[in-house]
């Protein structure tokens, strides 16, 4: 079970990422921003888990959140497949769906960008593509999870602009991404194996990226 702390988190923030209801470029913005904080919450917290119990390993001395392969391949494992593709066939998140399938027919949008140089890999992109147009739910829910996560980068690293048009790509992006969050929170919520420290290990805290022990005798 996910702790109280979190819980009361991440209500917050959906309940201020919900109170965008426009389609402004700020709102646009605005809100994609506001989940991601959930959703990285939520998989950061999936991944210490996973780590505490063995399930993966966090090697080196200074050990970070491998923050991709959280956001993509660990909540995929995590969810399911079965499970993601299933919460993702009602109207609105099929629409989102199709106009983001559209958007990478048409090249309105590069996807995959150089994370240093914000050049495009047009290859990558046709490689999202090919996944959201195969029959495969497997494919199509990896492809989604990459986009969500391309887009929160050219976005935190500053290779989207700051125009109208991107309202395009960001709505239904968006709206996949509050889905996620949600499937996410709900099943973490739920499951009595999350958040069990091994027998004899002592509370831990945040300190910037990661989580340390706390001291007996200074807090943190």
């Amino acid at each position: 079970m996910i702790s109280q702390e979190l819980r009361e988190f991440c209500e917050r923030w959906f309940q201020k990422a919900h109170g965008y209801q426009g389609q402004s470029i700020w709102e646009c913005f605005d809100k994609f921003f506001t989940l991601f904080i959930v959703y990285n919450r939520l998989y950061a917290e999936l991944t210490l888990s996973w780590a505490r119990t063995g399930r993966i390993k966090l090697g080196g001395r200074n050990p970070s959140l491998p923050d991709a392969k959280a956001a993509k391949e660990y909540v995929h494992s995590y969810l399911s497949t079965k499970h993601i593709w299933s919460n993702l066939q009602n109207d609105v998140c099929q629409q989102a769906i199709s106009k983001i399938r559209k958007l990478l027919e048409n090249q309105v949008f590069v996807i995959k960008l150089d994370r240093l140089r914000g050049e495009p890999r047009p290859e990558e992109d046709l490689k999202l593509l090919g996944d959201l147009k195969s029959e495969s739910p497997y494919r199509k829910v990896r492809a989604l999870l990459d986009i969500i996560y391309s887009v929160r980068c050219n976005m935190f690293h500053g290779h989207k602009g700051f125009d109208n048009m991107q309202t395009d790509i960001l709505v239904p992006v968006t709206i996949l991404l509050d889905k996620l969050a949600v499937l996410l929170y709900e099943r973490l919520g739920s499951d009595d194996k999350v958040g069990i420290l091994p027998l004899g290990e002592s509370e831990r805290v945040t300190k910037g990226r990661w989580y340390v022990k706390k001291s007996p005798t200074n807090s943190q």
